[in-house]
Parts: C-alpha cells; structure tokens; sequence
C-alpha cells in the first residue's frame, strides 16, 4: 500500500508476510498522502448525503484498472483520484 516502516524500538512494523491493519482517515488526510495517485477506501464515514467522509485505504495505484483488480475481495469501496488528475476524466 505503499507504506514504508522504519526499523527501530518504537516503530517495527508488522511481522514478515503480514500487511498492518489500514488506518482510519479523514478523506483530506488520504487526498494530502495519496496526491496524484487513485485510492481506494472502505468507507467508514458518511456525511449528511451518504458522500463518504472518511475510511480506511485498501489500495493505491497510479494505474486505475490495476488498482480496479486489487479489489476483488473487497465491499463498499470507493475510488478516487487524490488531487488534479493531468488528464480529462470520463467517470
């Protein structure tokens, strides 16, 4: 998921072959460390009108059908461009 863990007493990281368990993020947490990149979030917030407001990062790619396959086995994901995208977007 693109995370780096720095070896040390406080910050070790999750045992060899294990993934950490995704952090919960405001939605302009996972847009300020994913800029530029397509995210995939399990919702874990909603506001007022169901749009999500915060969740738990699943995946990232630069690629959006890469990340589209990396999620098989997950259930009410939402994907979205973090920043500007460089490009014209057709959703």
């Amino acid at each position: 998921m693109g995370k780096t863990f720095l070896m040390s007493s406080s910050n070790i990281g999750p045992p060899a072959g294990e993934q950490a368990e995704p952090q919960e993020l405001a939605l302009s947490e996972i847009i300020k460390q994913y800029k530029g990149k397509w995210v995939a979030i399990s919702v874990t917030g909603r506001d007022k009108n169901f749009q999500p407001t915060k969740g738990k990062v699943v995946a990232d790619d630069l690629d959006r059908y890469l990340l589209r396959m990396k999620l098989k086995k997950f259930q009410d994901i939402c994907i979205f461009f973090a920043g500007e995208p460089p490009y014209p977007l057709l959703l």
